[in-house]
Order: structure tokens, then sequence, then C-alpha cells
């Protein structure tokens, strides 16, 4: 073969590769994510009782899934937080995509929405007996989510756990992660535990209620935001890196310690209001929670 055909048979060669991989770019199954993200560290002898990894498109599974809806005053402000939200179900707030349950915050005021929401937004919950029976009806576990979180200023993103009965704060809450548009750089991700003794603001709690963890890719990449729930300590970490442990104490009382019954996930978006500040309309569409997947792992059961 003289010199021009080697060329011409090498170049045509590496033209039917690209076409090829071409073709199968087109063809791949986008309800499926691409990336793969690293083994955890899961307890030893835990294994899995509950998962959602969100693959396909369309709507989120309503046996797993349900919705806190509107935007109503709890103490005469939306949601108790002066909020400017009003939470859907509709598909252009959440929905899954390429692998991925997204939550969107919209602008524009929804028909029925209390007076100063400017948006529509979702926030999905496992409030629902099969979530309960999944988990063996007892909260004790290692809860772990993978998401990427909206550090854009007027957001507030949040994944929590809100105790099954009762009321706020007597009933308890985790919240795993929470970002505040107000005063969070893009680096701090933070944990609190609410209680009857101590809610709301518990940077006066003698017992270590919160804690913040610096993540250089926090605002960039997903990350595995974990909770493992024992019966006399919560430990709250992000990539197994642990940020603070919530300790019960022999004097506790249900006053403190309100965490021995099951809760529920909440994960969703603020916008505006105490903690979430000042909105910026055109920042809107950049308020997007992407989250790979949910995972609850428990010891075996008795």
């Amino acid at each position: 073969m003289d010199l021009k055909s080697s060329i011409n048979s090498s170049f045509l060669f590496a033209y039917s590769l690209v076409i090829l991989n071409i073709i199968i770019g087109c063809s791949e199954d986008t309800s499926v994510k691409k990336d793969k993200p690293r083994e955890s560290n899961i307890p030893l002898n835990y294994t899995l009782f509950f998962s959602d990894e969100f693959n396909g498109n369309g709507q989120i599974d309503s046996s797993k899934w349900s919705f806190d809806l509107g935007s109503p005053l709890i103490g005469g402000t939306v949601w108790g937080n002066n909020e400017n939200q009003h939470y859907t179900s509709e598909s252009d707030n959440v929905f899954l995509s390429g692998g991925y349950l997204n939550i969107q915050a919209v602008y524009g005021k929804p028909t029925g929405s209390s007076n100063g929401v400017f948006a529509s937004s979702a926030r999905i919950t496992s409030n629902n007996s099969n979530f309960y029976q999944s988990i063996g009806n007892n909260p004790y576990g290692f809860y772990e989510i993978r998401a990427k979180i909206p550090c854009v200023k007027g957001a507030w993103p949040a994944i929590w756990l809100l105790g099954k009965d009762g009321t706020w704060p007597d009933r308890g809450e985790l919240d795993i992660m929470e970002w505040y548009g107000r005063y969070s750089d893009q680096y701090t991700s933070t944990s609190v535990v609410h209680t009857k003794s101590f809610s709301g603001d518990v940077s006066q709690s003698p017992y270590g209620q919160y804690g913040s963890q610096k993540i250089d890719s926090l605002c960039s990449d997903f990350q595995r935001f974990q909770v493992n729930w024992k019966e006399n300590e919560i430990i709250f970490s992000v990539n197994d890196v642990e940020t603070f442990t919530y300790t019960k104490r022999s004097h506790f009382t249900i006053n403190e310690w309100p965490f021995d019954q099951p809760a529920y996930l909440i994960m969703n978006i603020a916008v505006g209001g105490n903690l979430g500040g000042t909105v910026n309309i055109n920042d809107i569409p950049e308020m997007r929670m992407m989250i790979d997947y949910v995972r609850v792992y428990k010891a075996p059961l008795d």
C-alpha cells in the first residue's frame, strides 16, 4: 500500500469511529445518570432498607413521595419565615430528568398564593406508610442524600428530617443540610438540631445543636449529605467527614431528645424570607436542587 492510500485508510477508519460515537451518544438512555459517585463509609453490618435512585424521566414515584403544598401563613408569615414561594406539585417545579430529581423555583405568583409570594417551588416529603414500613417504624439508621445545591443569594435549599407525630418544635427536627442565601458563603453547609427546649436560633443551647463544614466544591458538584441516627447520638456528616454530633445526656427528657420516633425526609427550596434573604428575580432560574439518590441503611431489625 502506498503512503497516500495508507493515510486515506487511516482517515476513513478514524472518521468512522467518530460517526459511531456520535450515533451511540445520540441513542444513550438519558434517564440514567452519567457520573459515578464514590462509595460511602456505611456502618458495619448495615444494609439498604429504603432507596430512590431517581432513574427515569417525568414524575416522581408517588408510592414513596408526597408534597407539602401552598403558602400557608404560620405565625402571620408564609411558612413562618416570611418566605416568598408557593409550593406546588407541578412539573415546572419538580421532575425527573437525566436520572436526577430536580426541584426548581420559578418566578411568578401562582393562583391562590399568599400576599408577598412571587415564586413557585416544591417541597417533597416521605411522610407515608410505605416509608415508615421500609425503615421498620423506627428512626435509627444511616441516611444519605447525594445532591447538588443551588448557592444563589435569595435561595434557601434544605434537606431535613421531621418527627412523624406532634407539633413543631416538640416533635424534633434534624436539618441534614441547609444553605442560607442571606448568610452562607459558597463553601459552607450547615446542620442543625431543633427541640422543644431549643429551636430556631439554637446558638444559646449548651448542648451543641448545630455545626458547619467548609467544602470547596459545595456549590459546583454533588455532595453526600449524611446523618447516622443512633439511640444515643446523631452524627451529621458530609462526604464521610463529620460536621458535629448531638449526644443524648443522662438528664435529657423528651424536651431535649424527641428522637425515638420515626421521622420523614423533606427536600425543598424556599425563596427569600428570613434565611433566604433578598431575591433578585433574575436569579430565580438558577435556584435548582438536583438529587442523585436517597438511601437509608439500617442494622438488622430484631
